[in-house]
């Protein structure tokens, strides 16, 4: 019988302490965020299946398109925007040495560059499989620390809360020491309001899709450059441990009081993070809503709202699709796990 893996991962839902897992300022201040796994209409929406095939060859597929590595050199070629890159770069740092399997990444049901951690938690997913293929033992930090290294051969940067924040299901405080080597300590937040939390947590989607690499470059080099731009971060974090306390209380009205607190300093980090859209979705909406972020790095991809109490899913619908009409302005439905 034929090898066969699967592996589903789920998004990763930015709460507070965004920006302190980046490096470098994770690895001299040591880092601190309070994230959560979600699922879509769901579903865990990243996926990656590895199959044995009987050729002497790699196929590498997506849901668009597929290639052939018929010899593993292939893996090196380097073009940037590539739509192989991140799985190429991905494969050459686990170090497979064999070819005669296929590997399918599938992100179909959320769009890339939304700000929902896409990318690294692609990279997870891909990790996951190659080593239960392979018959590999590795620890959480180990992955979370391999993804580090993909990125930084992609070129994207970034930090370690999405793989943090997929590689466990449930509301979680994540929080690091520094060191180039980031070993992260997850604590599980347990609140007996979470379906509560849930039926007043929504994404909306802006209907733009972003790169956040020139914003991350941009807001570190900032922070290596400015004792200010440290301090901010230094706030965050502070942020992040305070919405473990509320949650775990199950305050959520002090939970969007801290998240309103966390966006506003996370606007200052960097003039693009807000864009116009959001601007405009949010003044649409502020009357329904209670507490606010944007995901990911911003500029486009998803908000996070909290919804006032009383108020419903489908009356933030019916406000979207009034003011924005048949755009991809949307709610979207999303569980937190």
């Amino acid at each position: 019988m034929k090898k066969k893996v699967e592996v589903s991962l789920p998004i990763r839902i930015n709460f507070g302490g965004a920006w302190s897992d980046t490096p470098p300022y994770c690895f001299n201040e040591g880092g601190c965020v309070c994230n959560s796994s979600a699922i879509i209409n769901g579903q865990r929406p990243v996926r990656v299946t590895i199959e044995e095939i009987e050729e002497d060859k790699i196929v590498l597929q997506n849901e668009n398109s597929y290639i052939d590595i018929t010899n593993l050199n292939q893996l090196q070629k380097n073009e940037k925007d590539e739509e192989f890159n991140l799985l190429k770069k991905t494969l050459i740092l686990t170090n497979i040495k064999h070819k005669n399997f296929r590997i399918i990444t599938d992100t179909r049901l959320i769009p890339r560059g939304s700000g929902l951690g896409t990318s690294s938690i692609l990279i997870l997913a891909i990790l996951q499989a190659i080593y239960k293929y392979e018959n590999i033992k590795i620890t959480e930090n180990e992955l979370i620390n391999k993804v580090l290294e993909v990125e930084k051969m992609i070129g994207t940067g970034g930090g370690w809360q999405d793989q943090g924040g997929a590689i466990r299901r449930g509301i979680k405080l994540l929080s690091s020491e520094p060191g180039k080597v980031q070993n992260l300590k997850i604590e599980t937040i347990n609140m007996e309001s979470k379906e509560e939390l849930n039926n007043r947590f929504a994404l909306i989607y802006t209907g733009k899709t972003r790169n956040s690499g020139d914003i991350v470059k941009e807001i570190m080099d900032e922070y290596k450059n400015s004792e200010k731009q440290k301090m901010k971060i230094n706030k965050l974090k502070e942020i992040a441990i305070k919405m473990k306390e509320v949650l775990e209380i199950g305050n959520i009205e002090g939970f969007a009081e801290l998240l309103n607190q966390n966006y506003e300093i996370t606007k200052t980090l960097n003039g693009k993070i807000v864009n116009k859209t959001t601007e405009e979705i949010l003044k649409t909406i502020d009357n329904l809503i209670c507490g606010k972020m944007i995901c990911g790095a911003g500029n486009g991809g998803f908000i996070e709202i909290i919804l006032r109490k009383g108020i419903s899913k489908q009356e933030l619908q019916n406000k979207l699709d009034k003011t924005f009409g048949n755009s991809d302005i949307k709610a979207w439905e999303v569980e937190l796990e």
